[in-house]
């Protein structure tokens, strides 16, 4: 098989999309040594991912997503490499690209949250990329020989949304990432790490992802002023919820407790995460969640939201609370900082729970649905 892969969003400005895409990729290039892959990358990723198989080959398209660019011209792009079957891990796929189709739908966050809220553009410019989004995942979907979720729950929600066969869609579990369980033995054990306040410092939760108003982070910090005794850093790349976040951190008067921190190193990630108190998840919908499984591989307690997917992929091996309560996650917070019982159950539970989940596991049932969609 000659098999293409839309790579642009690997990378960090990728965020969850590039680390999944660039996993499989990595991940396939281990476990398959037959088939050949092209690889396409955009300029600003061409040197980021590192690939030596031979049968991996990248490919220069160079057009940014979510544009016009992408419509018109990928589908003159990918088949110039004459592939069998193109996989877009997004829901972005060219209208106008007729060639054999695979595609990942990580959730249908645009479905759930329509309000204006969710973008700072005009009401005109967010109507228009609202009618041109619902316009290509169905499209997307109506053409892909197969489509890939991260959860059944999103499986659930294309199927009832769509009315897709169940039978096109296939389930394929991402994982956490390397390094944090790498960086485990850097630190101390962890009845010692979990208390911060004993060497006079005051706790710290770490939450991880971008600030879309479905992540709920005014609700955590509304949660944050009822409890008074801990402090929250925030680790994501600049977007255009940054400003109106900072607006809300200043008007609860949260100033000294909330540190927003831009992009960080993997390596830097898993520091923090290391040396945190607790990873506090608040968001109303998700596709997986991979930030609480990196927590439980850095061996620290995971305090989430009680929402279906998050329900799937944790089960017992994370504290839930009401995402639309913000006492209710004052309490579950403050149950995780003060019960050392209940953070030393959490801690062991993610610890098992996260090995439970690999990367090339992913590829290789990723691998199998590219089989079947050629059948």
């Amino acid at each position: 098989m000659r098999i293409g892969i839309d790579a642009r969003f690997v990378g960090p400005e990728g965020t969850g999309l590039g680390k999944y895409t660039e996993e499989l990729i990595l991940n396939l290039a281990k476990i398959d040594k037959k088939n050949e892959y092209f690889i396409f990358l955009r300029k600003e990723n061409w040197q980021f991912l590192k690939l030596s198989s031979k049968n991996f080959h990248k490919v220069l398209a160079n057009v940014p997503w979510y544009t016009f660019q992408e419509q018109v011209k990928l589908p003159f792009v990918f088949p110039k490499s004459k592939i069998d079957l193109l996989h877009v891990p997004h829901f972005n796929a060219p209208f106008l690209y007729n060639g054999r189709l695979v595609i990942t739908v990580h959730d249908l966050i645009h479905h759930q949250f329509e309000q204006e809220s969710a973008t700072t553009r005009n009401f005109f410019v967010f109507k228009l990329k609202r009618i041109g989004y619902k316009l290509i995942i169905t499209n997307a979907i109506k053409k892909a020989a197969k489509i890939i979720t991260p959860s059944n729950f999103v499986k659930s929600q294309i199927v009832k949304t769509f009315r897709v066969d169940p039978s096109k869609i296939v389930v394929t579990y991402e994982a956490a990432e390397e390094e944090y369980f790498r960086n485990q033995k850097l630190f101390e054990p962890e009845p010692q790490r979990r208390r911060p306040e004993a060497r006079g410092q005051k706790p710290f939760l770490i939450y991880v992802g971008n600030i879309y108003p479905h992540k709920n982070l005014n609700r955590l910090l509304d949660a944050l002023a009822i409890l008074k005794n801990v402090k929250l850093k925030i680790i994501c790349p600049r977007d255009v919820f940054w400003k109106r976040l900072e607006k809300e951190i200043k008007n609860k008067d949260l100033e000294n407790r909330v540190e927003l921190l831009g992009y960080q190193t993997a390596d830097n990630l898993a520091v923090l995460f290391q040396k945190a108190t607790a990873y506090v998840f608040p968001s109303l919908s998700e596709g997986f969640g991979i930030p609480g499984l990196n927590a439980m591989a850095a061996n620290i307690p995971v305090v989430c939201s009680n929402i279906p997917t998050l329900r799937e992929i944790y089960q017992d091996a994370a504290l839930y609370f009401d995402p639309n309560d913000p006492k209710d996650i004052a309490i579950k917070i403050n149950e995780v900082l003060t019960d050392k019982k209940t953070r030393t159950v959490l801690v062991e539970k993610g610890e098992k729970l996260v090995r439970k989940y690999s990367w090339q596991k992913m590829a290789k049932q990723t691998l199998d649905v590219y089989k079947s969609a050629l059948r």
